[in-house]
């Protein structure tokens, strides 16, 4: 049987875990609401990446809480995500964010084996018991590293208002009558 030093030990220790989490959590919400330079500082993406990552942020339907833009305009009855355009997160942590979620909001965990071990925030299922995670469709890390190099080379960083040519990225020139009620890119100072 433990002794009482260690359970409160490992209780201590899980509790300090939880709440760490719940200041990290706190902490990406104020720092979406910053001003980003992330696209400035960031170092040039592979294309191949881009593309493939691209793929994969229509392909796990991000866009429907983030928006075909990621300035946090949902789709249809999904929850609103934030903006992404507005975050200011070097690649790793977007990387474990979408891997492991956010529990306790609507940020699903895109890892099958999430939470099974200390992978996301070092932290267990244990440690975030009585907290709702999400689960959403599975995504390989490769994946994630692709959807990192899409979003840091043509998300994170821009205008919060689209224009013309992230329309046309997005949707293609059979939607060019659609994208000419976004401003231009040179309208935004790109």
């Amino acid at each position: 049987m433990p002794s009482l030093a260690a359970l409160y030990s490992s209780s201590f220790a899980r509790s300090a875990r939880r709440s760490s989490l719940l200041l990290a959590l706190s902490l990406v919400g104020a720092v979406i609401a910053l001003p980003s330079t992330a696209q400035d500082t960031a170092a040039a993406q592979d294309p191949a990446a881009v593309e493939r990552g691209f793929a994969v942020w229509k392909g796990q339907d991000c866009t429907g809480c983030h928006g075909w833009a990621g300035n946090g305009e949902r789709i249809g009855e999904n929850p609103t995500g934030p903006s992404l355009r507005a975050i200011e997160f070097p690649g790793d942590v977007i990387k474990e964010v979408v891997l492991c979620g956010r529990p306790g909001s609507d940020m699903p965990a895109h890892d099958p084996q999430a939470y099974t071990d200390d992978r996301c925030y070092g932290m267990t299922k244990a440690d975030i018991a009585g907290q709702r995670l999400l689960k959403g469709k599975p995504m390989t890390a490769d994946e994630a590293n692709d959807l990192v190099a899409y979003l840091l080379d043509r998300v994170v960083g821009r205008p919060n208002q689209p224009n013309q040519d992230d329309c046309l990225a997005y949707y293609g020139e059979k939607k060019k009558r659609l994208c000419e009620r976004y401003p231009t890119a040179e309208s935004q100072g790109l």
